[in-house]
């Protein structure tokens, strides 16, 4: 097990007014089971940016693993020293 720290950025800080959780991993952890600790941290999460019941991200949510994203129906596979951050993406006119 190690410890990992999840910044988050956008409607997911918005709803937590937190800028980062953390969360306890075992070696390997994947997406869903980085979706699982989070929301057992911070229930309010359930809903807006993880699917209701599941542990999948919603549509508009990725995350970013050591510079690479992640969208749902993706996977990974996360490590001690990994860096990770929940975001929706955004665009502008």
């Amino acid at each position: 097990m190690f410890k990992r720290i999840i910044h988050m950025y956008g409607l997911p800080y918005e709803i937590t007014d937190q800028r980062e959780v953390e969360v306890e991993l075992e070696e390997g952890a994947s997406m869903a089971d980085v979706i699982a600790a989070m929301k057992a941290k911070i229930p309010a999460l359930g809903g807006p940016v993880f699917r209701t019941g599941e542990d999948r991200l919603e549509e508009l949510y990725k995350f970013n693993v050591n510079g690479h994203l992640y969208f749902d129906g993706m996977d990974f596979q996360l490590h001690s020293g990994d860096r990770i951050a929940l975001l929706m993406p955004v665009t502008g006119g």
